[in-house]
């Protein structure tokens, strides 16, 4: 359950190019970065999973790969609560496994591609995507009368 609070707050469930990876970042500077290390050895030792600690200018990311990732993945996806990751995570081991096809996971693990200063489809439209998944109301008076008219609201 740690590992996989890591993952959703500070975790990466990625496939590209025919690899998975799953990553647990920590700020170089931050104090919580030891927490790596003790990860690393912690998930050798009791599951037998190898990772890798790979490093930027500014982080330090607890790396698992392929087979590695998708042992790691079994045994955390169901703490998992992060929506995006949690259903990466699944897609993953359900590629790996042979419930869906190629052709199948590619469609549904296709990510929006998102332009530096572009509007960001998923931000600013929440009383839009209410107001459409909202139950319409209705009153139990005649449908003809005055009162009883929807008015339109228009979005932009």
């Amino acid at each position: 359950m740690f590992i996989a609070g890591l993952l959703d707050g500070d975790g990466s469930v990625l496939y590209r190019h025919g690899h998975i990876f799953v990553e647990i970042t920590f700020c170089r500077d931050c104090p919580k970065r030891v927490v790596h290390d003790v990860l690393k050895k912690v998930i050798a030792e009791k599951l037998g999973i190898i990772s890798y600690i790979r490093s930027t200018k500014e982080t330090y990311k607890l790396t698992f790969y392929d087979e590695n990732a998708v042992r790691l993945l079994r045994h955390v996806v169901m703490y998992m609560h992060h929506p995006l990751r949690r259903l990466r995570a699944e897609l993953i081991l359900a590629l790996y496994d042979g419930k869906i096809d190629y052709e199948k996971f590619k469609r549904l693990y296709k990510q929006t591609k998102y332009k530096r200063g572009a509007p960001d489809i998923k931000r600013n439209n929440g009383l839009y995507v209410l107001a459409r998944a909202a139950p319409q109301t209705h009153t139990h008076r005649e449908p003809n009368t005055n009162q009883n008219r929807k008015h339109k609201i228009k979005f932009k």
